[in-house]
């Protein structure tokens, strides 16, 4: 067992021992309540505070002793580790005591502040109901206020196989608080604009990098109803889904509960395809956040500017037109399609040769293949239901049929029909991620909904590119003038213009860079 209570750290406090001995005799007079606030699954059992591990899941390998001159050590008896009280809350923030004993004693001092006075009363001994073995990670749930509302334990019972299980700390059990809240209540009161994502990981790695970010309990998995979305009231939502079809379709409905609650905005970012031999269009890995920072994904730059689906607040009731100078009898479905149109006319665009709606990403106009023009039209209906006055109304308003109907009218609108000539017609005309080039002069200008382009490239003209520069100086043999030749074929490529009538083939032994 190691005992560091009479050991002074390889660094000291920035306010010396006499303030860890006075945190140290403060933290041992309220112990049992400190412990409480940091394994809130514990119990007190014979003289011991017992507890599954460092972590704080279910279980009693893990012994505090309460009273007497051993009060505050600690062994686990699954690893054998121990020490003192200090070296427990390092454990538990996965922190060096020694390098990091700083960060302990601003931890402790957090954590006397959560602690009640009197110590909660003891609770029966009760079975363990799972044998998933020790917690891999745990997520505190905290109110705006920092009290502890929750707690997530995750549990990889066997390779491959995750098992997440909440702790309820109001009713101090294995089970999920109802309503259920959303992660980092604290980050959001104090931020305007809000990333949800799917599970606690993702949001931990982006509140890390620097970001106000939070997630549903349980992920995509998380009942949308049951789930409390208040505190997103009047702040900008940007939801990033994990890159396959359950995610996507948590993140539809998510962002209509965030509008709901009150969000002043919501968008759905897109995914980056990811092509592959097998699917070029991309495959449904689930790749997400926390995937895109550890592999040093440019995360500021797709969430500033990555392609995404924008939803539109409702602004006026949705049985009525939007427009006052169009009249429509209440609740039908042609004033539910000008309803539509009001709100979303900007972003949305139907190609009746194509039979397919066309909306604006932000970047581009892009196909849209998961019916998410039917989940928007689904929502004004819904809205309209709520309102009406009787129950046959409101279900003849909810119908599949109305958003049919609704959607057969606002092909129509003249503010969303659209040819297929108009789309990708200037040939000079380069989108890029960054911005649209005028490949005539090179300029680089702002992405533009008239310009009415399709396709995007992956990269923005931008910088040097040493290494594709020596790459060509060692297959064209030094060669500058063909060098040249090779930037006015690729430059012609680039373009929509076929007017040289030229046909390039790239020919020599193998290995030569072709």
């Amino acid at each position: 067992m190691l005992d560091f209570n009479d050991h002074d750290p390889a660094v000291p406090s920035p306010n010396g021992n006499a303030e860890r001995d006075e945190l140290r005799s403060a933290l041992l007079a309220r112990l049992e309540g400190v412990l409480f606030a940091l394994f809130p699954a514990g119990k007190v059992t014979h003289g011991k505070f017992v507890v599954g591990d460092v972590l704080g899941s279910p279980g009693r390998s893990l012994e505090i002793e309460l009273d007497g001159e051993r009060a505050g050590l600690w062994i686990d008896r699954a690893t054998g580790n121990g020490g003192d009280v200090f070296a427990l809350i390092a454990a538990h923030r996965h922190w060096d005591t020694h390098r990091d004993f700083a960060a302990v004693l601003g931890f402790a001092w957090e954590l006397l502040g959560r602690a009640p006075v009197v110590p909660p009363a003891k609770r029966k001994a009760s079975a363990p109901v799972d044998e998933l073995g020790p917690a891999t990670a745990k997520w505190d749930y905290l109110a705006a206020d920092g009290s502890l509302i929750a707690c997530v334990y995750r549990y990889e019972p066997s390779p491959g196989r995750k098992e997440f299980r909440p702790w309820d700390a109001k009713r101090r059990k294995m089970a999920p608080p109802d309503p259920r809240p959303l992660f980092n209540q604290p980050g959001i009161a104090h931020a305007d604009e809000v990333i949800l994502v799917e599970g606690e990981k993702c949001a931990q790695a982006l509140i890390d990098a620097g970001h106000c970010a939070t997630t549903a309990m349980h992920g995509a998995n998380a009942p949308i109803d049951k789930t409390d979305w208040s505190p997103l009231q009047g702040k900008h939502v940007l939801i990033w889904p994990d890159r396959d079809k359950p995610g996507w379709e948590y993140a539809m409905n998510a962002a209509e509960a965030v509008m709901a609650a009150g969000a002043q905005h919501c968008a759905v970012l897109m995914p980056p395809a990811n092509p592959t031999a097998q699917d070029p269009q991309g495959s449904a890995d689930g790749w997400d956040a926390a995937d895109a920072i550890a592999e040093g994904f440019d995360v500021e730059a797709f969430l500033a500017y990555g392609e995404r689906i924008q939803f539109q607040p409702s602004t006026a009731d949705a049985t009525q037109a939007a427009d006052p100078t169009e009249q429509s009898v209440w609740a039908t479905e042609d004033a539910l399609a000008l309803t539509f149109s009001g709100r979303y006319a900007q972003d949305w665009r139907y190609v009746a040769l194509w039979g397919k709606w066309v909306f604006w990403t932000g970047k581009r106009w892009q196909t849209e293949e998961t019916l998410a023009a039917h989940h928007l039209m689904r929502q004004i209906c819904r809205e309209a239901a709520l309102k009406a006055d009787s129950h046959r109304v409101a279900a003849k308003l909810a119908s599949s049929g109305t958003v049919a109907g609704l959607e057969r009218l606002a092909r129509s609108d003249r503010r969303h029909a659209a040819t297929a000539d108009e789309w990708d017609a200037d040939p000079w005309l380069l989108n890029t991620p960054g911005g649209v080039v005028n490949l005539k002069n090179g300029v680089l200008r702002s992405h533009d909904r008239l310009d009415r382009l399709t396709k995007i490239t992956t990269a923005t003209p931008a910088g040097d590119c040493p290494t594709w520069r020596q790459f060509l100086n060692e297959v064209t043999g030094g060669d500058q003038a063909l060098q040249a030749y090779l930037a006015r074929m690729a430059g012609y490529a680039l373009t929509g213009s076929t007017r040289e009538h030229a046909l390039f083939f790239l020919y020599g032994t193998g290995a030569n860079g072709k």
